[in-house]
């Protein structure tokens, strides 16, 4: 939820004609998302307002500073690691200037990055978590990442949308499906201490 909420609120902006984007053959060699109106959702003011906005509910269930200062922080990075890839449509605080280093014109580094950085934090939570019962294996945690992998691949190379509308419903639709299925991997799951876990 904390990784896809700036997308969620993208989706929820989109709905109700606060941001706009459009579809644009050509507007990046991998996707056709032409992002150029996105002041709210995707500046970096506002992705730290989200961040914070994001966290206070965190710190009220758990009753902990690090759990909600971990979600805030998970949700900062959207930004950054939006900026990577993105053209330049990533403003400061909603205007001008605006940035991205366009990754998805190179599409080859761009789906290498987005696996590699996935594929790392799937093993680290199998690393750093174990089931609920002894010899459970990571089955839920691999189906996740096959739906997650699937989805990626229908984004890349399935067919265009055309119509924003829906496109943010099935953004909404699919994010929150992608956090059930990631309740359901998780559940049970313990922090395995440190000293413990193999990264080999």
């Amino acid at each position: 939820m904390a990784a896809q909420f700036v997308d969620y609120l993208f989706a929820i902006f989109l709905l109700m004609d606060v941001e706009h984007m459009r579809f644009l053959e050509g507007a990046t060699k991998l996707v056709p998302f032409d992002l150029y109106d996105m002041p709210l959702s995707h500046s970096l003011l506002g992705t730290i307002i989200a961040a914070l906005f994001f966290a206070v509910p965190v710190y009220v269930y758990h009753r902990k500073m690090r759990p909600a200062i971990l979600a805030g922080v998970v949700v900062l990075t959207h930004w950054f690691i939006d900026l990577l890839v993105h053209g330049a449509d990533l403003s400061l605080a909603g205007g001008a200037p605006k940035f991205g280093f366009g990754l998805w014109n190179a599409p080859a580094y761009a789906i290498v990055l987005e696996l590699v950085l996935t594929g790392a934090a799937f093993f680290y939570y199998i690393r750093a978590t174990r089931p609920p019962v002894r010899h459970a294996g990571h089955s839920r945690v691999y189906i996740l990442a096959g739906v997650m992998l699937a989805l990626q691949l229908f984004n890349w190379f399935g067919p265009e949308d055309s119509d924003v509308t829906m496109f943010a419903i099935l953004m909404l639709v699919v994010f929150t499906g992608l956090a059930f299925l990631a309740d359901w991997a998780g559940r049970g799951r313990r922090p395995v201490p440190f000293r413990r876990r193999r990264f080999h």
